[in-house]
């Protein structure tokens, strides 16, 4: 039985290109002899197909690489809404349940050598609202115990964002692997340049990868440019960062025991 390697992707903001990242990503492990899955705990968004609610980014997933699995093993929450998770389970009348997450991905990771995990929207984003407080994305991080993969972009106002999500990340005491760059021109001006190497400087963290421009996103474009977009990112330095990740978070989760 496996205990597969798994990390959370998040963005600097919603709209960043988390799905294809995560996407190709998991297409990218496989192509280097990992069996990888993707999992999205919760989708808000849903697109009713009929009597049925299409999980949008786990249908892109499927689209990129096959994977053995319906939508109810990928999605453990969709719903239809498109808002902020915690409203649409408000709306919907959906009780998400953390531990609930918890048991899919630890059934993922005993199947699989690694499990991509990707959120809805960016870090600081309500997931649900009870009588106990409010139950943000990062409180799901941490019960999980999940090292963090940074979805962002070199235009303007990235700086701000970056550094303001990854000190957030820092101060809910959430590992950081590092950056992938999302949308980076063929040949980048003097500011997307400087943007990329000023939040590597700030923050202290390795950009891991640096994804182009893609104009064609149609899943049969993408899958021929997966051999491409294999040169644009350091798998290497990200698995070796991961490993570091997991050995300091299982010291955490056993101190806590």
């Amino acid at each position: 039985m496996k205990q597969g390697h798994s990390l959370f992707v998040t963005g600097t903001d919603t709209g960043i290109g988390k799905t294809m990242i995560t996407a190709c990503l998991t297409a990218l492990l496989a192509r280097c002899e990992y069996d990888a899955v993707p999992y999205k705990p919760i989708q808000s968004g849903g697109i009713r197909m009929g009597d049925t609610l299409i999980a949008e980014d786990v249908a892109f997933y499927q689209s990129i690489h096959p994977l053995p699995y319906g939508q109810d093993e990928l999605c453990t929450y969709c719903m239809e809404p498109a808002v902020s998770p915690h409203l649409a389970a408000q709306q919907t009348k959906v009780f998400i349940d953390p531990d609930c997450i918890a048991r899919q991905l630890q059934i993922l990771r005993k199947n699989h050598d690694f499990v991509v995990v990707e959120g809805a929207g960016g870090l600081a984003v309500p997931l649900y609202e009870s009588e106990q407080g409010i139950y943000m994305t990062d409180d799901l991080i941490t019960h999980l115990h999940l090292p963090l993969l940074l979805v962002t972009h070199p235009g303007l106002g990235t700086i701000n964002h970056t550094v303001l999500t990854v000190k957030y990340a820092q101060a809910h005491g959430i590992p950081i692997l590092g950056f992938i760059v999302n949308y980076m021109p063929q040949q980048p001006n003097s500011m997307e340049r400087d943007n990329v190497r000023m939040i590597s400087e700030l923050t202290g963290l390795p950009v891991l990868g640096s994804f182009p421009q893609i104009t064609d996103t149609a899943p049969e474009a993408l899958r021929m440019q997966l051999d491409e977009l294999r040169t644009h990112i350091n798998l290497a330095l990200l698995l070796e960062r991961l490993e570091q990740a997991e050995a300091e978070l299982l010291q955490i989760k056993r101190m806590e025991e």
